[in-house]
């Protein structure tokens, strides 16, 4: 039989690993897009901001299946990456 708490304690953890991934990848993405907008590639600038949404979407939408404090943590790690990468890069002016 397993603990009901370490299993919630592997949700949580399983969560925010997965936002931090999932944001690490929407926010670092946004570079790229940035450069693709500058660039005149309008057309692919919007396919792949899609895409950046698509996959924070999907991640979001896995990590629910698995229950609410996992779709929290995830959403707490998605917003941590967005304070790294704000430190990391500047915030803007």
């Amino acid at each position: 039989m397993t603990d009901p708490t370490l299993a919630f304690a592997g949700r949580l953890v399983v969560g925010l690993i997965a936002g931090l991934l999932a944001g690490a990848l929407h926010f670092g993405s946004l570079w790229w897009n940035s450069r693709l907008l500058m660039t005149g590639g309008a057309a692919k600038a919007i396919a792949f901001q899609l895409v950046r949404f698509a996959v924070a979407a999907a991640v979001l939408t896995a990590l629910a299946t698995l229950g609410a404090p996992s779709l929290l943590a995830g959403a707490l790690g998605f917003l941590l990456a967005r304070h790294l990468s704000l430190r990391a890069f500047g915030e803007p002016t």
